[in-house]
């Protein structure tokens, strides 16, 4: 009993360090705000102590991945920075793969760090594919999918444009407006007007 306590003492210690960040994080997603700098810094030192606490908890890394890019939100695209809190981003849902390797949620993360990076190589294809075949029907999976997707189209084979192709067909039948949105912002609204899917969207006025 007393071996059983002394595990579940510092999880617990972790969790709640884990939902202290986790409150700060929903609360600018809330008030669609970027993150003051003393909260932003606040919530990485909580989730770096939950990680300290439970290393094996893959959520920690993927919040941690989350408060990088965050964190560029404050600063102008072309300030080396952000690339340098990407690129961390990616390491953290790398290692957080390790873990969970059956995440969809955590390739599809991993391939929109890739598109910002503008590495659309082969493990950002592989990320795509992964991230299609293990969560189909989910739905952010499916927005991020076509965003990271559909803004490295040009690159990408033959293989993983029918993936994304497929993607986005299913993701029509329940979320035709984000992905319309997506489609206009990236440049790529006559691709998904060319899916004969399209048509028994609401939104297929746009293709006209």
């Amino acid at each position: 009993m007393g071996a059983l306590c002394a595990l579940a003492l510092p999880l617990g210690r972790a969790d709640l360090y884990g939902f202290d960040a986790r409150s700060l994080m929903r609360s600018w997603d809330l008030h669609k705000r970027p993150a003051p700098a003393a909260e932003w810094t606040r919530a990485r030192e909580s989730l770096r102590a939950a990680h300290a606490l439970d290393p094996r908890q893959p959520a920690y890394l993927e919040d941690l991945a989350r408060l990088n890019e965050e964190r560029t939100r404050r600063l102008p695209a072309s300030d080396p920075l952000v690339r340098e809190y990407l690129r961390e981003a990616l390491d953290l849902q790398r290692e957080a793969l390790v873990r969970r390797p059956g995440s969809p949620y955590t390739w599809s993360n991993v391939a929109l760090l890739k598109a910002r990076l503008a590495e659309a190589d082969g493990e950002f294809e592989r990320a795509l594919r992964n991230a299609a075949l293990l969560g189909p029907w989910e739905p952010d999976v499916q927005i991020a999918l076509a965003d990271a997707g559909f803004s490295r189209w040009a690159s990408l084979s033959r293989e993983t444009r029918e993936a994304m192709r497929a993607n986005a067909a299913r993701a029509l039948g329940r979320q035709d407006e984000r992905l319309f949105e997506v489609a206009r912002r990236t440049g790529q609204l006559a691709l998904l007007c060319g899916l004969p899917e399209v048509r028994r969207s609401r939104r297929a006025t746009a293709c006209i």
